[in-house]
C-alpha cells in the first residue's frame, strides 16, 4: 500500500457505476444458485469500495484545505451525484432482499445485515434528491464558515482551536482574554450560523415529511439505525444523568474552584484543572506519534500491528493550519482496509486524546475489516463505535508517562474528571436538538432561550462572567455535530457508560478487560446494539440504575482524598 499523499484520486464515473448496478441487478435476479448470487454480490461490494474510497480521499483533502478549489469541486460533485445513485443502490438492495437466496445471505452475513438493508431502502426516494443535494451544500457552507473564522490574539492570528491553549493558561487574565476572543468569534459569525442552521432545519424537516415521517426526530433515529431504543428511552437516560452525574460534577467543580483559589468558577476556569497548569504533552507532532507507536507496541500485538500500519502509510493529518476544518475525525479508505485520522493539534493534552480516541476508532476499523467478510459489517452504530474510542483512552492510561513525564498522574485525573464532566453537556446538546425539532425549528432567539434553560438544568455551575452573547444561550453554536451530524451526540454519553465499565474492569484485571474490548472490536457491526453490549458483559444504559453502576468506579477514583 502507498502513503496517503501518494494515493491517486480519480473522480468516479457515476454514470458507468449506475450502468454496472443495473447489470448487477439483472444478473442477480437471474442467478441460478446461491454461489453465483454471492459471487455477484461480493464483486459489487468491491466496486462500491472503490467509489467510497475516492469519496473519502476527496473528503479528507477538502477538510485539510477547504480553500483547495479542486477538492471543493469534487465534494460538490459527490453531494450532487450520490443522492441520485442512492436510487439504483436501493434497487440493488431490493433485488437481494427479494432474492430466493435471501435466507442464505442472512445466514452468511447475519440478521442485522438484512435489517440494515431493509432500513436503508426507506430513505432512498427520488423525491428527496433535490433536498439531499441542498443539505449537502449547506453542510459544506457551514464547514467553510467555521474554517474561515479567525482573529488576532496577542499579535498572532488564530482560529477557534488556536485559542484553546490560551484558555488553559495559568494566568487568569489571559484565560479570560482568550475566552472573550473565542466568544467574539462566534458572536461575529452568529448571524451566518443561524441562517445556515435555519436552512438546514427546514430542508431536514422537508425530507422527513416527504418520506412520510411525522417529524424529523423519528426519521433521524431510524436513519441512525436506532432499532433498540426510542426518544422516550433517551429521556430515561438523561434523567439518570441529571440525578447521578450532575451533582457529582457540581462537587468536582467546587473542589476545582477551591484548588484554583477563585471565589467562583467561571467558564474560562473550567478547563484549568491545576493552579500550576494542566499537564501538557512533551514533544512535537512527530515525537508524539513515535511515543504512541511505542505505547501501542506494548499494549498488545494487535495494536502494534495496527499502529505500524498507520505510521508506515502516513494515515494522519494532525496539525492545525490555515483553511483546515476545525475538529477531528476518523474515516476509512475501504479499498485499502485503511483508517485515516484527522485532527487539529494545539499543544494541549487534547493532542494525546486524539492519539487514543481517534486511534480507538481506527483500531476497530482496521481489526473488523480484516475479520468480517464485508465492509458493511465493519462498523456498528455510533453508540458502540464510540465505546471503541473512549475505552481506548482509558486502556492507555498506564503509558501516559511517555507523553507527560512526571505529570502523568495529573493528566489521568484530569482526563477521567473531564470524561465525567462532559456528559451533562452531551445530554444538553441532545435535549436541545429534540426541543428544536419538536417545535418546528424555532427562531434564533428561541433557540438561545432553550439552550440557556437547559444549561440551568444540566450545567448549573456554568458562569460566562457577564458575556451577554453566551449568557443568553449562544454557546450551542460551538458544537459542529448540531450542524453536520444531527442527533449524533447522545451516542457519546451512552458509549461513555460502556467505557467507564471497561475502566473499572481494567483496574481489576487489565488483561481480561482488554480481551473483552478486543472481542467487541472484532464483532464490528455484525450484531445489534443491545446484543453487542451483552456479548462482552456491558450494561444496557437505559435501565434504571445503570448510570449509577457505570460511574461508581469512576466516582470512587475521583473522590479519593489524594486525587483532589
Amino acid at each position: 500500500m502507498q502513503k496517503f499523499a501518494d494515493m491517486e484520486y480519480k473522480r468516479p464515473d457515476v454514470e458507468a457505476f449506475r450502468k454496472y448496478l443495473n447489470d448487477y441487478i439483472e444478473n442477480l435476479k437471474a442467478a441460478p444458485d446461491y454461489e453465483t448470487a454471492k459471487k455477484l454480490f461480493l464483486a459489487q461490494k468491491e466496486k462500491m469500495a472503490e467509489l467510497s474510497t475516492m469519496r473519502s480521499i476527496a473528503y479528507i483533502r477538502n477538510t485539510v484545505n477547504t480553500a483547495d478549489e479542486f477538492y471543493d469541486g469534487e465534494i460538490t460533485y459527490f453531494n450532487s451525484e450520490m443522492p441520485k445513485l442512492s436510487l439504483i443502490m436501493r434497487k440493488a438492495s431490493e433485488a437481494l432482499l427479494d432474492s430466493p437466496f435471501r435466507a442464505d445471505f442472512e445466514k452468511d452475513y447475519g440478521t442485522i445485515f438484512i435489517k440494515n438493508m431493509e432500513n436503508s431502502r426507506r430513505f432512498a426516494d427520488e423525491r428527496i434528491i433535490p433536498d439531499q443535494i441542498e443539505e449537502g451544500k449547506l453542510e459544506k457552507e457551514y464547514s467553510r464558515t467555521s474554517a474561515s473564522c479567525k482573529t488576532t490574539f496577542r499579535g498572532k492570528e488564530c482560529n477557534f482551536y488556536g485559542l484553546l491553549k490560551a484558555m488553559q493558561s495559568t494566568d487568569r487574565a489571559e484565560r479570560k482574554e482568550a475566552f472573550e476572543a473565542w466568544a467574539d468569534l462566534y458572536e461575529r459569525t452568529a448571524d451566518e450560523l443561524d441562517r445556515e442552521y435555519d436552512e438546514l432545519i427546514e430542508v431536514r424537516c422537508r425530507i422527513a415529511h416527504t418520506l412520510g415521517f411525522s417529524n424529523y426526530i423519528d426519521m433521524a433515529y431510524l436513519s441512525r439505525r436506532r432499532f433498540d431504543y426510542t426518544a422516550e428511552d433517551v429521556k430515561v437516560f438523561r434523567k439518570q444523568v441529571k440525578d447521578v452525574i450532575v451533582p457529582a460534577v457540581d462537587r468536582l467543580f467546587k473542589e476545582q474552584a477551591e484548588r484554583l483559589g477563585v471565589d467562583k468558577l467561571r467558564y474560562y476556569d473550567e478547563s484549568l484543572c491545576y493552579p500550576d497548569g494542566n499537564a501538557v504533552p512533551i514533544g512535537n507532532k512527530d515525537e508524539l506519534v513515535a511515543k504512541a507507536q511505542k505505547m501501542y507496541h506494548e499494549l498488545s500485538p494487535e495494536t502494534a500491528e495496527f499502529f505500524d500500519f498507520m505510521v508506515e502509510n502516513d494515515l494522519f493529518d494532525l496539525e492545525t493550519k490555515p483553511g483546515k476544518r476545525p475538529g477531528g475525525y476518523c474515516t476509512s479508505l475501504p479499498m485499502y482496509k485503511a483508517p485515516f485520522i484527522f485532527s487539529n493539534f494545539n499543544g494541549t493534552s487534547a493532542d494525546v486524546d486524539v492519539l487514543t480516541h481517534e486511534a480507538g476508532h481506527a483500531f476497530e476499523g482496521y481489526t473488523a475489516s480484516r475479520v468480517l467478510p464485508i465492509s458493511d459489517l465493519s462498523h456498528s452504530t455510533s453508540e458502540i463505535n464510540e465505546i471503541h474510542s473512549m475505552a481506548m483512552e482509558h486502556f492507555t492510561y498506564p503509558w501516559m508517562e511517555l507523553f507527560f513525564g512526571e505529570n502523568a498522574d495529573k493528566y489521568r485525573y484530569a482526563h477521567l474528571k473531564s470524561a465525567l464532566e462532559v456528559i451533562p453537556y452531551m445530554v444538553c446538546v441532545d435535549e436541545f436538538q429534540h426541543r428544536v425539532f419538536e417545535n418546528g425549528g424555532l427562531n434564533a432567539k428561541e433557540r438561545r432561550a432553550v439552550w440557556h434553560e437547559l444549561e440551568q438544568t444540566y450545567m448549573p455551575w456554568r458562569d460566562y462572567d457577564g458575556n451577554e452573547f453566551l449568557g443568553e444561550g449562544g454557546f450551542w453554536m460551538q458544537k459542529q455535530h448540531i450542524f453536520l451530524y444531527p442527533f449524533y451526540y447522545i451516542d457519546y454519553a451512552l458509549a461513555q457508560m460502556g467505557a467507564f465499565e471497561f475502566y473499572t474492569r481494567m483496574k481489576q484485571d487489565h488483561a481480561a478487560a482488554w480481551a473483552d474490548y478486543y472481542k467487541l472490536c472484532t464483532l464490528g457491526g455484525s450484531k445489534g446494539y443491545f446484543e453487542l453490549l451483552e456479548s462482552v458483559g456491558l450494561s444496557n444504559p437505559f435501565k434504571e440504575g445503570s448510570v449509577r453502576k457505570a460511574v461508581s468506579g469512576v466516582l470512587e477514583e475521583l473522590f479519593k482524598e489524594n486525587k483532589r
